[in-house]
């Protein structure tokens, strides 16, 4: 009888040692897992500051300024072993919003200062966006992209306008998330972990934060007033009204929101 024991034992153990890696193996891992900003074509990306700087947008989404050269991020999902998690699901991975504001009643661990929501956004109507889903479920090495335009669902990587991917505004960090774990940002695919942070500019950067009807996701006169005044000016704020990433508020950048002045969610594209 005790060796029946010792044997069961045994077996039980052996089972577990295949069953608990198997676990794991499913689960990212934020050590391992990341993201990472790139332009260009998926075979020969461009990343780091260079893919970061075109990282500006219209909430119309439209014209040659809005998050052009295929702007997205690359995201790979590892588990503690560091291998690759294939078929995690688009919809799981995501650059998470909570739609808007706390003045506005909406809470959360998403982006908090963006403004993707058809509850104070109703003439005209923009829609309710949470999630910034990711291309395609993840590949054989865990990878996949986040195209901020949008994407045919086929081809990862490739921005394909989404009429109902809209908002205003920005934050200080946009944050991503793979089945409810949140990732660290690299520069590029060989930085350490933690040395990027995912941010996107956006035209519309001055309204819509308050209770305000109608006063967010549109670029208006008070943004573009901002941009003028601001030329040659430094201050907390000109970061994010430096539309080409050049270190300085330009003409280039007014130039860029005069072209974009009174965009909305349904002009001058609709949807």
């Amino acid at each position: 009888m005790m060796l029946k024991v010792a044997k069961l034992g045994t077996a039980i153990a052996a089972v577990l040692a295949w069953i608990v890696p198997a676990a794991y193996a499913g689960v990212p891992d934020v050590t391992n897992s990341f993201y990472v900003p790139q332009t260009g074509t998926v075979a020969t990306p461009t990343e780091g500051t260079t893919a970061a700087r075109l990282f500006r947008m219209c909430p119309n989404m439209d014209g040659s300024a809005t998050l052009p050269n295929n702007s997205r991020i690359k995201v790979v999902v590892r588990d503690v072993n560091g291998n690759g998690i294939p078929g995690v699901a688009a919809a799981d991975i995501c650059v998470l919003f909570n739609g808007g504001t706390v003045a506005q009643g909406f809470s959360g661990v998403g982006a908090d200062s963006v403004v993707s929501n058809s509850q104070f956004n109703t003439s005209p109507l923009c829609p309710d966006v949470r999630c910034v889903a990711a291309d395609v479920p993840t590949d054989a090495t865990g990878t996949t992209y986040i195209t901020f335009l949008g994407s045919d669902g086929v081809t990862p990587g490739v921005a394909v306008r989404n009429a109902n991917r809209k908002w205003g505004h920005y934050d200080t960090e946009l944050p991503v998330y793979v089945l409810g774990f949140k990732l660290s940002g690299r520069l590029t695919s060989a930085s350490a972990n933690g040395t990027y942070t995912l941010r996107i500019k956006n035209f519309d950067w001055t309204g819509g934060l308050t209770t305000a009807a109608n006063a967010g996701e549109a670029v208006n006169i008070t943004d573009f007033n901002g941009i003028s005044n601001g030329i040659g000016i430094n201050n907390v704020i000109s970061y994010w009204k430096d539309f080409d990433t050049s270190g300085a508020v330009n003409s280039t950048d007014l130039n860029i929101v005069t072209t974009h002045l009174n965009h909305n969610c349904t002009f001058p594209l609709n949807p």
